[in-house]
Parts: C-alpha cells; sequence; structure tokens
C-alpha cells in the first residue's frame, strides 16, 4: 500500500473515531509514513515476528510465496530499537509468523514466550501487546497468550470484553475511503 493511500484512509476514520497505525510483520518498507503518522498524532505499533528481526530476512512463508523479496524485507532490531526510540511501540506477532491454532502446547508457548522475551531483551521495555498471526485465534490459543504475561492481543474479530480478542481492522491497497469506512463499521 502506498503511504499515501494509508495517509488518506487514516484522514478519513480520524473524522469518526481515533487511529492508531499497527503493521504486521515489521515490513521495513513501511517505515516510510511512520513520521507522517506521528505528525498526524496518530500513534504507531509495529507487531514483529522476532525471527525475521535477528538478521531483517525477507518474510518467508507460503501465503506470501512468489512475492518480491525486497517487499518483504522485514527490520533488524537496530532499526526497531530506532523506531521505538522514536516513539513506535513494538509488540509481539509471534517468532515465526505461525499458524498458533495448529500447534502443539509446547510449540504454541515457545512462540508466544520467546517472543516476548527477545522483545524485551532487545528494546529494555515490557512488550505487553500481542497480535495474531493471520488474525487466527481460538480459546486455547487466547489462554495461552494470558498465561504468556501479554496484557493484551488483537485479531481481526473481536469478544466484547476480552482484552485478548481485540479487533483491529485490516486495510489494503484495495480499501479506498469508502471501503475504508465500510470495513470499519463491518
Amino acid at each position: 500500500m502506498s503511504p499515501e493511500l494509508l495517509l488518506r484512509q487514516v484522514r478519513v476514520v480520524r473524522r469518526l473515531r481515533r487511529v492508531r497505525a499497527t503493521f504486521d510483520d515489521a515490513f521495513r518498507s513501511a517505515a516510510t509514513v511512520f513520521p507522517r503518522l506521528q505528525q498526524l498524532g496518530v500513534p504507531v505499533t509495529i507487531f514483529v515476528a522476532t525471527g525475521y528481526a535477528r538478521t531483517g530476512a525477507p518474510l518467508t512463508i507460503p501465503e506470501l510465496a512468489g512475492d518480491d523479496a525486497n517487499e518483504l524485507a522485514t527490520m533488524t532490531w537496530d532499526e526497531l530499537r530506532a523506531h521505538s526510540e522514536h516513539g513506535v511501540e513494538i509488540g509481539s506477532h509471534s517468532v515465526a509468523h505461525a499458524h498458533l491454532t495448529q500447534l502443539a502446547g509446547d510449540e504454541l508457548r515457545r512462540e508466544l514466550l520467546d517472543s516476548k522475551q527477545e522483545i524485551e531483551d532487545e528494546l529494555g521495555l515490557p512488550c505487553p501487546e500481542f497480535a495474531y498471526p493471520y488474525g487466527e485465534h481460538d480459546d486455547r490459543v487466547r489462554a495461552a497468550v494470558r498465561d504468556a504475561g501479554y496484557a493484551r492481543a488483537y485479531g481481526l474479530v473481536a469478544d466484547r470484553g476480552d482484552p485478548y480478542a481485540l479487533r483491529r481492522v485490516d486495510l489494503y491497497r484495495r480499501h479506498g475511503p469508502v471501503g475504508t469506512l465500510l470495513r470499519l463499521y463491518a
């Protein structure tokens, strides 16, 4: 998505609601829009799959096979640290961007605990937030996120009153201003 389209979407939504811009996967290309969002007073959060941040490797998941590796390049810890120092919050998106609902208990706990610990060690800050890879979660995964010490977690479907099932509106380049509003109230 181009920075101009994202900013247009944010300006439309800001007229109706408080906006917080979140970016999954820590794609390096997303950083170009952070200063402009912050100038608008929009808080920015990056949800990082920590296994990729070690080298800034492209996100290699089957759903993105064939996409441009340069577009899939992720931020390194040095880049994430610099963004954090400029007011960008860093949350967890697991270690390997796995389908958490399909993992066995020990593997699920490792994905959640290791990611949280690595973020806290690398940034020297608490990591209270988690975004479910693919937006997927169920009762078991939400309980594991809670047990791992996160304060809240985000998916694409909300369960009112559950801080581990908070909804985010996912926006893509195909969503112009009207589509953005429709997704907001879907």
